[in-house]
């Protein structure tokens, strides 16, 4: 689905996906949030595409919305202006992904697809921001005296959320294939999470992004 005020150009680009895009379909376009959320109420899409800028419910509001009735429903949002500070607060209250409208049409389509099969997509960078917020506001022996999780499950989390695959965790810790996914099945059970995307927003949640000696860990999420 896609929500933008800007008729025209929400039609135009309903069109090129009809056109061009074999493996997507759009189920409904709105001209606000309101109108997308009794869209919702009928249908649910696997991505939203959201303008942050719309009259009557902003993108913003309506985002907070579907995160809280809607957690399936991927949302990416599009706007003409990029903030890291402003992407990583869109993050916190569950956006996958986010396009400028300056985009090229390869880069809407590339992110989109990532959404679809990894459940986000951000620029380098942004997690950065998140970070350094979370060591701000939290000291450290707070963030891991609270946790259940092992320093080592806290150091794989670490290698997950800068998207290595288990085997390449294995040679950086110098551990085996099987201990990597033994780590990784705790985790997702201390963390009460079903997929590695619920283990990024853990970490971003629980500011483990932080290595367990105390130094900052210039990792990027994504």
């Amino acid at each position: 689905m896609l929500a933008d005020d800007h008729n025209i150009g929400r039609q135009a680009f309903c069109s090129y996906i009809k056109d061009t895009q074999d493996n997507m379909r759009v189920i409904g376009e709105a001209a606000n949030g309101q109108e997308l959320l009794d869209l919702l109420v009928k249908v649910q899409p696997d991505i939203v595409l959201l303008d942050l800028e719309m009259p009557v419910l902003d993108g913003f509001k309506t985002l907070k919305i579907i995160t809280e009735k809607y957690p399936d429903v991927k949302t990416v949002i599009l706007s003409s202006h990029y903030n890291e500070y402003y992407v990583s607060e869109l993050m916190f209250h569950g956006a996958r992904g986010y396009l400028s409208k300056t985009s090229f049409s390869t880069e809407v389509f590339r992110t989109l697809n990532e959404v679809y099969s990894k459940g986000y997509s951000f620029k380098k960078g942004v997690t950065g921001h998140i970070v350094q917020t979370l060591i701000e506001d939290k000291k450290l022996e707070d963030v891991i005296g609270s946790k259940e999780l092992t320093a080592r499950e806290i150091e794989i989390l670490q290698q997950i959320c800068d998207e290595k695959q288990s085997k390449e965790i294995a040679r950086t810790l110098k551990i085996s294939f099987n201990t990597v996914e033994y780590h990784k099945k705790q985790l997702f059970s201390k963390t009460n999470s079903s997929s590695i995307v619920g283990l990024v927003k853990y970490a971003i949640r629980m500011g483990l992004a932080i290595s367990v000696t105390g130094f900052y860990v210039g990792i990027t999420i994504f």
